[in-house]
């Protein structure tokens, strides 16, 4: 009797400490529903008629960073407008060089002008100081004159008036006296106007000399300072013009070369998820060349009961397991949605399995994978494959001392018992 007790007392551990077993996982963290690596998928549409000149990609095959994806040649291109601008770039090239040399040439000719001026200049003041020497001395000697004449009609006045000489020596010696005091008055003229012509020529007001006219000079060089500033207007208008022509070829060009060949890269590594058509192969505008899997922003989909929505916070840690592998590892929690939330299932890779109603959608970010390791392109980046995840309910360390003490129990009453699963230092199950 007491042996069969014992026998039941010992079944009916065992199967409590079963039945710990299995729910002490879900008692301490919240078990993925479903979960599957997942990664965008990028798709490369032709944006002109062209043919393929890169050789055929398959599937699985490395995309490195900043490096030419495929190669599209455009069918048929359009470069009129481009060769149109250039040759208008070219007329208003030689047209700036034309305007430039004829700028040369009147400048030349302004300074030849200018020395020719000068050289009239200096001559004037020559000339001018000459004849005011002059005019002042004969000046000073008619003045001479005119006192002389004057003292003579007034010494024929006294003597006509005693009656010594004559009434016409008189009138003769008085009209003389008029004439010479006219000589003075001439003169003295003259002298004040070569002054004034002189006060000219210092502020460019320049004499006719013979053959040499100053004034012409003057004229020649004020018609060549407006022909100047027209021609320097002329240059800037067309050195602007030429200028954002130049911008607008470059442009034109950039977009020629651009619908001429396509070359896309990406930042980050890829791999190729759907193979391209053969090389020399004809694509229409908007058709799609091919697909990668952009494996730079890589993620974990998980779905858990929608209970655990106020549990969960990004920025938690979550243990991830992929299935068929042993290993654990850590992942972030970047973002929540709620059961209600549709997913963009055409922009994804994979898609989970055994997807149930009223499941939380949380995504775990991973690390870009590094495409050019040996393997990793080949794997797809891992995308696809499922995993198992969990998510800490914090209540890990009572359950697991009440898992070790149900343990030692089992022990105690028999070895065989106690050999089930253990817990880990998490109080929960191995992954593997």
């Amino acid at each position: 009797m007491k042996l069969r007790r014992a026998a039941r007392i010992a079944a009916g551990v065992a199967c409590l400490g079963a039945a710990f077993m299995i729910f002490a996982p879900h008692a301490t963290s919240y078990i993925s529903r479903s979960a599957v690596v997942n990664a965008p998928i990028i798709s490369i549409k032709s944006p002109f008629d062209g043919a393929l000149m890169s050789d055929a990609l398959t599937p699985a095959t490395p995309v490195l960073p900043a490096t030419a994806i495929v190669e599209l040649q455009a069918s048929r291109s359009s470069r009129t407008e481009l060769a149109r601008l250039e040759a208008r770039i070219g007329i208003l090239a030689r047209e700036e060089v034309s305007i430039s040399t004829e700028i040369a040439a009147l400048t030349q000719l302004d300074q030849q002008l200018l020395v020719r001026m000068e050289q009239v200049q200096t001559l004037a003041r020559q000339v001018l100081q000459t004849q005011l020497s002059g005019l002042r001395g004969e000046l000073a000697a008619a003045r001479e004159h005119q006192d002389r004449r004057a003292r003579d009609a007034q010494r024929f006045e006294r003597l006509y008036a005693s009656g010594s000489v004559p009434q016409t020596k008189a009138e003769t010696a008085a009209s003389l006296a008029v004439e010479a005091n006219g000589e003075v008055i001439r003169l003295a003229a003259a002298v004040e106007e070569t002054v004034r012509t002189m006060a000219g020529v210092k502020v460019g007001i320049l004499p006719g000399l013979g053959t040499e006219d100053g004034s012409y000079a003057r004229q020649r060089r004020d018609e060549v300072a407006i022909r100047l500033a027209d021609l320097k207007g002329r240059k800037a208008r067309v050195s602007a013009q030429r200028t954002g022509l130049l911008h607008e070829a470059e442009a034109l060009r950039e977009e020629v070369e651009r619908l001429d060949l396509f070359a896309p890269q990406l930042p980050s590594g890829a791999v190729v998820w759907s193979a391209t058509p053969a090389k020399g192969a004809m694509i229409a505008a908007g058709d799609e060349v091919l697909q990668l899997l952009d494996c730079s922003r890589r993620f974990v989909e998980v779905f858990v009961h929608e209970t655990a929505f106020d549990a969960i916070r990004p920025g938690d840690t979550a243990q991830v397991r992929l299935r068929g592998s042993d290993e654990t590892f850590p992942a972030a929690v970047e973002a929540l949605r709620g059961a209600g939330a549709k997913r963009a299932t055409g922009l994804l890779a994979a898609e989970p399995e055994n997807l149930t109603e009223g499941s939380l959608h949380i995504m775990l970010r991973l690390d870009p994978a590094n495409v050019a390791k040996a393997g990793v392109a080949q794997n797809f980046c891992d995308v696809g494959r499922t995993a198992e995840v969990r998510f800490d309910r914090r209540l890990g360390n009572k359950l697991t001392v009440a898992g070790h003490w149900v343990q030692d129990l089992l022990r105690g009453i028999s070895p065989s018992l106690a050999a089930s699963p253990a817990l880990d230092e998490e109080g929960q199950t191995d992954a593997g």
